[in-house]
């Protein structure tokens, strides 16, 4: 998907490089951090693609660079409950979502590429 700059894309954007900066800055979210980084240790920017906040745990799926796709179902209160962890390349977000995920998913991808050529 071509981007076109819209005010749709730039509210993307923003919410995706607000994500990012909470992954890497927020203590709130530090164990989601450790979790990508040893799935991916060579990992170099990760963005939250989404969040779903459920009872007793939270669903996050992150962009990892520009290949990878991980989803952590983490428990919010016991820390010694193992996550769940599922990966997958990024080409199978691709397929069956909605124009505005489709929008989504291409700023995301535009600004993880943009971090990767400049390290980060």
């Amino acid at each position: 998907m071509k981007l076109k700059g819209t005010i749709t894309e730039q509210g993307y954007r923003k919410e995706l490089q607000a994500s990012k900066n909470r992954l890497f800055n927020d203590e709130s979210t530090c164990r989601f951090l450790s979790i990508i980084k040893e799935s991916f240790p060579a990992m170099k920017t990760a963005y939250i693609l989404y969040w779903i906040p459920e009872q007793g745990e939270d669903i996050i799926t992150f962009l990892v660079d520009t290949h990878s796709v991980i989803t952590i179902e983490l428990d919010r209160f016991d820390h010694q409950v193992e996550p769940i962890i599922e990966i997958y390349p990024f080409e199978s977000l691709l397929k069956g979502f909605s124009k505005m995920h489709q929008i989504k998913i291409a700023v995301a991808l535009d600004l993880a590429t943009k971090d990767m050529n400049q390290g980060k």
